[in-house]
C-alpha cells in the first residue's frame, strides 16, 4: 500500500488543505515545534482508521473530514472518513468502523482475527490493530510499553501485540485461528453433550424405579407417539412466536423514531439551504413547538450542512440495518407459523386426535421411560464422536504450530542480529536484556527510555519488513520531547536514518527543521513535506476546488 495524499477540510472554520507524498521516505519538516506535524501525520493514519486518542490543542476533528488517496496492487482507491462513517471510492455507501476494517482487509489480502480479554473467543478486529506495528504515536507510543497502550481499542484483546505480530510474521494466520476455533466450538459441544448425559443419569434415578414396562406398552396403545411428538412440537412453535413478536415491536419503534429524526433532519438541512434563520417544527415526541436551535439540540447537532448530513447519513444506515433485521425476523416469523400450520393438520389427520387429552397427565414419565435408553446411547455415541474430532483437530494445531516455531526461530536469530548492531550504534544503551517477543515495560527514565523505545521500535519495523508478506507504509511521529545535547540527538537521528528511514518502501517522519542536519543519508532520499503555521489555509479561489472531494457527503 502507497498512500498517495490526503486531504484535510475544516468545514466549520471555513479551511482545507491538500498534502502529496512519494512512494519512498516523507519527512515532515517545519522550522519549530507546535506546527502542525503530529496533527498532518495522525489525520493520515486517522483516516486510514486508526483510533487516535490524543490529539493538539486546536484539531478538532469533530469539524473535519478527511480524504486519502492510497494505491494498492497498482489499483488506487479513495478512503473518506466523517467522524466514524467512511465513503469509498466516490461511492454513496456508508460504511461504519466495522465494516471498513473489513473493506481494509480484503483490500489487503488479510484475516486477522484475535482472542478478546472476555470471552476469549477470536473476534474480528478494527483498523487500529491492522495497523497497529506500523504507527507510532508522539503522545502514546513513548511511554514504556511497546504499541500497546498506542490506542485504547487494543485493551479489548488479550497478549495484542504479540498476537497481531505473530500474524504479521505468519507464525499464526487465519488458518490456525480457524482450527482453534473449531477446537472450542467442539468443546463447547462435548461439554454441553456431558452435561445431558449426567441429566439423564438423575433422571433415571427419579424415573425409572416407579415404571414397568407393561405400563409402557399400553400407554403406547392408547396413542400413537408420533402424535405426541407433533404436539410437543408445536407447543414449542407456539412459545417462540412470543418473543419474535416482541423483537419487531422494539425493532419498529426504533426505525419509526429513525424515520421521524430523519424527517426532521430534513427540513433543517432545507431551511440551512434556503438561509431561513427561524422557522417552527412540532416536536415527534411531545408535538410542542420547536425553533430551528431547539431542535438542532434535541438531535445533538450543530448548525452546520455537513453536521446535518453527517447525522442524516448515520440515521439511515441505523434505519437500514434495523429493516435488514426485521425482515430476517419475519422470515423466522413465517417460517415458524408455516410450520405450525402443517404440523396441526398433521395432529387433526391423525385418528387418535379425539383422544388426546385423556392421554396429557401421563405423558411425561412415560416418555422419558421409553426415550431413555435410545437418548442415553444417542449421547454416549456424540460424546465419542467430539472427543475424536478435538483430538484431530489438536494433532493439525500442533503440526502448524511447529511450522510457526520453526518461523519464529528465524525471526529470533535475527532479532538478536540486530539488537548487537543496534548496541554497537548507541554503546552506552542494553539491549540483550529485553527479550524476545516478550513485551513488557521498557524500564528507564527521560532520554535512556526513548532511546530503548526507538531501537525496539525500529528493530520489529526491520522484522516486519523483512518477514511479512503485507505491505503497509510505517510511520513514527518525533520521539524527543525533552531537551537533549547536540551529540545525542547526531547519534539518535543517525540511527534512525541508518536503520528505519532506510526501510524498504514508504514511510513517515516528523523532524523540526534544525535537526535535518543529523540525518546521515542524502537529502535527495527523502521527500521533505514543509510545513507552516498554520497547515490548513482559509478557503479562496486557489484551493476552493478541494472541496468538491467532499461532495459524496
Amino acid at each position: 500500500m502507497i498512500i498517495n495524499s490526503i486531504i484535510i477540510y475544516d468545514y466549520m472554520n471555513g479551511k482545507i488543505n491538500q498534502f502529496n507524498f512519494k512512494s519512498h521516505t516523507n519527512i515532515l519538516v517545519s522550522e519549530a515545534n507546535i506546527v502542525g506535524k503530529s496533527s498532518l501525520m495522525k489525520s493520515i493514519y486517522y483516516c486510514l482508521g486508526y483510533s487516535v486518542k490524543i490529539w493538539p490543542q486546536n484539531w478538532d476533528i469533530q469539524n473535519m473530514m478527511f480524504q486519502i488517496k492510497i494505491t494498492n496492487q497498482e489499483r488506487e482507491h479513495t478512503v473518506t472518513r466523517h467522524k466514524k462513517l467512511f465513503y469509498i471510492d466516490g461511492r454513496k455507501i456508508v460504511l461504519n468502523e466495522k465494516e471498513y476494517s473489513k473493506w481494509l482487509q480484503d483490500l489487503l489480502n488479510i484475516e486477522i482475527k484475535l482472542k478478546d480479554k472476555k470471552g476469549k473467543f477470536l473476534s474480528d478486529v478494527y483498523a487500529s490493530e491492522v495497523l497497529m506495528p506500523f504507527y507510532i504515536d508522539q503522545d502514546k507510543s513513548w511511554d514504556g510499553y511497546l504499541y500497546s497502550k498506542s490506542s485504547d481499542s487494543f485493551a479489548r484483546y488479550s497478549n495484542i501485540v504479540r498476537n497481531v505480530l505473530d500474524f504479521y510474521f505468519q507464525i499464526s494466520d487465519h488458518f490456525l485461528n480457524d482450527l482453534e476455533l473449531q477446537k472450542r466450538v467442539l468443546e463447547a459441544e462435548l461439554s454441553n453433550i456431558q452435561k445431558k448425559i449426567e441429566a439423564l443419569t438423575l433422571l433415571e434415578s427419579e424415573y425409572e424405579p416407579s415404571l414397568a414396562a407393561e405400563t409402557i406398552i399400553a400407554n403406547n396403545d392408547k396413542i400413537n407417539s408420533l402424535t405426541m411428538k407433533y404436539l410437543e412440537k408445536i407447543n414449542r412453535l407456539n412459545n417462540s412466536v412470543s418473543p419474535i413478536n416482541n423483537e419487531i415491536i422494539e425493532i419498529d419503534s426504533k426505525i419509526n423514531e429513525l424515520s421521524r429524526d430523519i424527517s426532521e433532519l430534513d427540513k433543517l438541512k432545507k431551511s440551512y439551504k434556503s438561509r431561513i434563520s427561524e422557522i417552527n417544527y412540532e416536536c415527534i415526541h411531545c408535538n410542542s413547538k420547536l425553533t430551528v436551535d431547539q431542535s438542532l439540540t434535541r438531535l445533538r447537532v450543530r448548525n452546520n450542512l455537513h453536521e446535518i448530513e453527517n447525522q442524516i447519513n448515520t440515521n439511515k444506515y441505523d434505519r437500514t440495518k434495523l429493516e435488514e433485521q426485521k425482515r430476517n425476523i419475519l422470515l423466522t416469523k413465517n417460517s415458524v407459523i408455516d410450520t405450525i400450520s402443517k404440523t396441526e393438520g398433521i395432529v387433526k389427520e391423525s385418528k387418535e386426535f379425539n383422544s388426546i387429552e385423556n392421554y396429557i397427565e401421563e405423558q411425561v414419565n412415560q416418555k422419558i421411560a421409553h426415550n431413555y435408553l435410545s437418548v442415553e446411547q444417542k449421547l454416549i455415541n456424540e460424546q465419542y464422536e467430539k472427543t475424536s474430532s478435538i483430538k484431530e483437530v489438536s494433532k493439525e494445531i500442533a503440526k502448524v504450530k511447529r511450522l510457526g516455531a520453526q518461523k519464529r526461530s528465524g525471526i529470533k536469530k535475527r532479532y538478536f542480529e540486530l539488537i548487537n548492531e543496534y548496541e554497537r550504534h548507541f554503546e552506552d544503551v542494553k539491549l540483550d536484556d529485553i527479550e524476545f517477543y516478550i513485551f513488557k515495560e521498557v524500564k528507564g527514565s527521560g532520554m535512556d527510555s526513548n532511546k530503548k523505545l526507538l531501537a525496539l521500535y525500529t528493530l520489529y519495523s526491520n522484522l516486519i519488513s523483512e518477514f511479512s508478506k503485507v505491505k503497509i507504509p510505517f510511520a513514527m511521529d518525533s520521539f524527543i520531547k525533552n531537551e537533549s545535547s547536540s551529540e545525542l540527538r547526531e547519534k539518535m537521528f543517525s540511527f534512525l536514518s541508518k536503520y528505519y528511514l532506510s526501510i524498504e518502501g514508504q514511510s513517515f517522519f516528523s523532524i523540526i527543521k534544525e535537526n535535518v542536519k543529523y540525518l546521515e543519508q542524502d537529502e535527495n532520499e527523502y521527500h521533505f513535506v514543509d510545513l507552516k503555521k498554520p497547515i490548513l489555509k482559509d478557503i479562496d479561489e486557489t484551493n476552493g476546488h478541494l472541496i468538491k472531494a467532499f461532495d459524496i457527503l
